[in-house]
């Protein structure tokens, strides 16, 4: 068999929409990639401002991202994912470019808030309309969008750091780029109109044309709101100690850098040992409670030893953690949603993320300078009881009944 017959197959071996959401995936998250890791170097060796200041802009930043999601999910459901998504990619195109322009403090800020909320308004509506690709499937249409967003952060961060070595205005425009041409593509090839009759030839599912609605099942998306939120925050400790702790070591920063390429590497060449996770283990709070052991034993290496392979073995540990969590909380949720609250509830469980990014380093960054380095890791590790207890929790419920009808 040919390249190009194989490529046919495995174009064909999952739905076109989810091709297609995926590659703006990619783009969307290459774009961001283009400017979060340069923010703090920018504010504070461009900007000269200080660090107390840098951290204050990306929270900030990370604000208006959490009001994005919250106000992208409610316009979903009201008038669809289109609008929103192209909305909120061309007034990301626009703010990312005037971060290249201006000179001015205040409106650098400004636009850091904006560019926030624009490019959040997106990810609702492309989490609900995952939700819908794939009938049957709703995890593993989770999962290939998480590799196909995790590519673009790959090829953000390295394409982003070169145009950044000539010029920030480089990197911003870069990113102002991406957007717009991820705007252009959502305007071609994501219709909604679509999604259900493409969705239905590629697995045989016949839909009524009206779902039924139903009440929406707070207990259980509270429970997993507050679970994801806290890994989330445990799962921040990882940058936000072992950052300072491989330079005291004397590691170097090339070498921390290394131990994310290594993360990216494993999401995308690791999914053969994902998928046969997932065989074994098919229902979702399974897969939650295992991505939560990897947790707890991630950290748990990094107090055994200061030799550089434990960071290593800590993150293969950690990644493959991410790979089990980061998909099947969003696809849960999208099981257990009414028709009419897919964007909003999506919203909710996005929000939680990024409220756990937002406070995450600021705990973590309070225990170690309060206590030290292996407090932050102990205290912030055993912080993992409370999602795990939830997961157990929610696991015992109805709803993870309900919600294991799909096969993740």
């Amino acid at each position: 068999m040919n390249a190009k017959a194989r490529l046919r197959v495995l174009f064909s071996a999952y739905p076109r929409m989810l091709w297609f959401l995926s590659i703006g995936s990619f783009l969307n998250s290459t774009g961001t990639s283009f400017i979060w890791p340069l923010t703090t170097v920018y504010i504070h060796e461009h900007l000269g401002r200080s660090m107390t200041v840098a951290g204050t802009v990306l929270l900030l930043h990370s604000g208006g991202a959490m009001l994005g999601q919250l106000v992208g999910g409610w316009f979903h459901d009201r008038v669809g994912p289109r609008p929103v998504m192209l909305t909120g990619l061309l007034g990301a195109t626009a703010a990312t470019a005037m971060l290249g322009l201006t000179a001015s403090w205040p409106a650098y800020v400004a636009c850091m808030i904006v560019y926030g909320f624009m490019a959040s308004l997106p990810l609702p509506p492309v989490n609900a309309l995952l939700s819908r690709t794939w009938p049957g499937h709703g995890r593993q249409a989770f999962n290939f969008n998480y590799v196909a967003s995790n590519l673009g952060v790959a090829a953000g961060t390295a394409l982003g750091g070169f145009l950044a070595d000539r010029s920030f205005s480089l990197a911003f425009g870069g990113a102002s780029v991406l957007f717009l041409l991820y705007a252009l593509f959502a305007a071609a090839f994501i219709r909604e109109e679509h999604l259900v009759t493409e969705a239905e030839e590629g697995s045989g599912v016949r839909r009524p044309a009206s779902e039924p609605e139903g009440p929406v099942p707070w207990p259980p998306i509270a429970m997993l709101f507050v679970a994801f939120l806290c890994l989330t925050i445990v799962y921040s400790q990882w940058q936000t100690g072992n950052s300072i702790r491989t330079q005291q070591l004397g590691f170097g920063l090339s070498a921390f850098s290394v131990l994310w390429t290594l993360n990216g590497l494993l999401i995308f060449f690791g999914q053969p040992v994902v998928a046969l996770v997932m065989r074994l283990l098919p229902k979702a709070p399974a897969q939650m409670v295992l991505g939560t052991v990897l947790y707890a034993l991630a950290f748990g290496v990094l107090l055994t030893s200061d030799r550089y392979a434990i960071f290593v073995t800590s993150m293969v540990l950690l990644t493959f953690g991410e790979m089990l969590i980061m998909p099947v909380f969003p696809a849960t949720v999208a099981r257990l949603s009414p028709p009419a609250m897919r964007g909003r509830l999506q919203g909710i469980i996005l929000s939680g993320q990024t409220i756990g990014r937002m406070l995450g380093p600021l705990l973590g960054g309070m225990l170690f300078d309060a206590a030290g380095y292996n407090t932050q890791i102990s205290v912030m590790t055993s912080g993992l009881v409370l999602p795990l207890a939830l997961i157990l929790v929610f696991a015992r419920t109805r709803w993870a009944a309900e919600a294991a009808r799909d096969e993740y």
